[in-house]
């Protein structure tokens, strides 16, 4: 039987599981905290090998990149584990990041965008964060029914697209037409005034 001391060095997100048989590290690259983070790592000390370890932590879909250094004479073993960044989250069960990866995570991080609706067109909502999203104007939900289309919501604003929004931007992006005031409030699309030229 082995006798395990686990130690967590929060500030450099470095984790340390020595036992009679390794000296583990494990570093996280991403530098968030995360359940997932810590549940690794006491799944990492009951095991016993390097390859058992490698097996671990190529099952979580959550893990981007890692690279696992054995030291054999001096029984240690570095790894250093990336994140995926998650960016939005489907009804409460799974996460994507950018490159639209599915993956199982938890809701420690908490500068998640939450999507709620009968989702099927995931690359609509990234489209969606990427057109709408700044540094003055945070989504905290994008709300999707087959009656409304699409919502963006923020702490103080809504603002409604049509179920198309490819139709949407097409008519904000058409260069010979500026717009003078833009409605999206309905909810087949949207609603232009042109003005007097």
């Amino acid at each position: 039987m082995y006798k395990l001391t686990f130690v967590f060095f929060i500030s450099f997100l470095t984790i340390s599981v020595l036992s009679d048989t390794f000296d583990i590290s494990v570093n996280f690259e991403s530098g968030y905290q995360f359940k997932s983070q810590i549940a690794l790592a006491q799944e990492i000390r009951k095991l016993k090998s390097k390859k058992e370890i490698e097996k671990l932590i190529r099952n979580q879909d959550w893990i981007d990149e890692y690279s696992l250094v054995s030291r054999p004479f001096k029984n240690k073993i570095l790894i250093s584990i990336k994140n995926k960044v998650p960016i939005f989250a489907v009804n409460g069960t799974h996460f994507y990041d950018k490159n639209l990866n599915k993956f199982n995570f938890d809701y420690t991080y908490g500068e998640i965008i939450h999507v709620e609706g009968p989702v099927q067109d995931f690359e609509t909502i990234l489209e969606l964060i990427n057109l709408v999203q700044s540094d003055t104007f945070r989504i905290n939900k994008i709300l999707f029914s087959y009656t409304n289309g699409w919502d963006i919501v923020s702490k103080d604003t809504k603002i409604r697209f049509g179920k198309n929004i490819t139709n949407t931007i097409n008519y904000l992006l058409d260069i010979e037409k500026i717009p003078s005031i833009i409605d999206l409030r309905n909810k087949d699309g949207v609603a232009l005034n042109y003005g007097s030229k």
